[in-house]
């Protein structure tokens, strides 16, 4: 049984059209991000958040291995969370300093595929509320949790063991469509393989499945934003056109790249933004509605 991730929500003060469910960084908490989002404002000094009164925003709590202190809701806010310690983590860093890369990569798989069913159930209880529509989801994360955010579209649609073994269950349900978007903030991939390798990696029982059940074109079909940062430093840069030059070359139909002079840590304010707020109208038809 998938487990449920903990989550920090703003709920829409209009009646509810898209959600955006956003990632936070490693050794980070979701709540942070809020205040993040909060603080990253456009040119009318408005928040992204402010700017989309009918959306929901999520932001999913990377699992920290320490017990949560009940949920709370913000009574000024209305942002509902709940509490943790520990240092949470997308996925597992501690061989970090293990000189074999391969084995590096065998531990870090597991609690990889474990992350990306959490997601997948986020998401998809998202579009539930949105009565089925896919497209008026946006994904969307900062660092290793845009990272982890990829690596979920790349793998959404892909069926669960269940499914390969029983197709007579509510797993028949319509299969995962293109989101509304990705937006991924300095993006770090756990994985650096192609999109195709690493979905091996990720779920090797997909091979054995018929050829019409492995198809899946959800992490082509849906529009990528990519924003990186020239204060970030060479290496940094190189990384992001190397990702953004992979999801080109292997069939992402529609990738954006921006580059700011500085915002590593988070969105750039305010060019960023307005960035986003282009991508959501352009790709989604999402205006700002306050």
């Amino acid at each position: 049984m998938v487990a449920d991730l903990s989550l920090s929500t703003i709920p829409p003060s209009k009646p509810h059209s898209h959600t955006v469910i956003f990632l936070h960084e490693n050794k980070n908490f979701a709540r942070s991000a809020v205040n993040r989002m909060h603080e990253a404002t456009d040119g009318d000094w408005q928040s992204i958040i402010q700017n989309y009164a009918s959306t929901r925003w999520v932001f999913p709590q990377a699992p920290t291995g320490e017990p949560l202190i009940p949920s709370l809701q913000s009574i000024s806010t209305g942002i509902q969370h709940a509490a943790h310690r520990g240092e949470p983590n997308w996925w597992n860093n501690q061989q970090g300093q293990d000189p074999d890369a391969a084995r590096r990569e065998s531990d870090m798989l597991p609690g990889l595929r474990e992350r990306i069913k959490e997601l997948e159930k986020v998401i998809t209880n998202e579009v539930n509320l949105l009565g089925g529509r896919w497209e008026r989801v946006i994904l969307a994360g900062i660092g290793h949790g845009a990272g982890m955010a990829m690596a979920t579209i790349i793998s959404l649609g892909i069926p669960s063991e269940e499914h390969a073994t029983n197709t007579n269950t509510s797993s028949e349900r319509k299969k995962p469509q293109p989101l509304g978007g990705f937006v991924g903030i300095s993006c770090e991939m756990p994985l650096h393989e192609t999109p195709s390798a690493a979905r091996r990696l990720l779920f090797p029982d997909s091979d054995a499945l018929p050829d019409k059940e492995k198809s899946n074109d959800v992490w082509k079909k849906t529009p990528v934003l990519l924003q990186y940062f020239v204060n970030g430093g060479q290496e940094y840069l190189d990384k992001g056109r190397a990702l953004r030059d992979m999801l080109v070359a292997n069939g992402v139909e529609d990738v954006c790249w921006r580059e700011y002079e500085d915002g590593r840590m988070f969105m750039n304010s305010p060019r960023g933004v307005e960035d986003v707020k282009e991508f959501f109208g352009d790709k989604m038809d999402l205006r700002p509605n306050y």
